[in-house]
């Protein structure tokens, strides 16, 4: 796409930006960049979070033992502990 035409393109976006349609649209139930502290996960939810997980990482390994050359495997459960280690320490630093 030739550059005038990418021009022709923004300018056109910013007119409609600049638009007083544009601002009647309501903002107030766009999501905050820092969510409440009621929507953080608690402790339980990590807690809940970190035992599904070894539950998937625990059946996995039991496949990977059948067929230790699968390389993705060992990988899957590389990201598994890795989340594991994530949420034991987001449950530490609620305690």
């Amino acid at each position: 796409m030739p550059i005038s035409e990418i021009r022709k393109y923004l300018d056109n976006l910013k007119i409609r930006a600049d638009s007083p349609i544009a601002r009647e649209i309501d903002v107030t139930k766009v999501p905050n960049a820092g969510a409440p502290e009621s929507m953080l996960p608690t402790e339980l939810e990590w807690k809940d979070k970190r035992k599904g997980l070894a539950a998937k990482r625990h059946w996995l390994f039991e496949q990977f033992e059948a067929a230790p050359n699968n390389v993705r495997m060992g990988q899957e459960i590389k990201q598994l502990d890795d989340q594991i280690a994530e949420c034991t320490e987001q449950m530490r630093l609620k305690q």
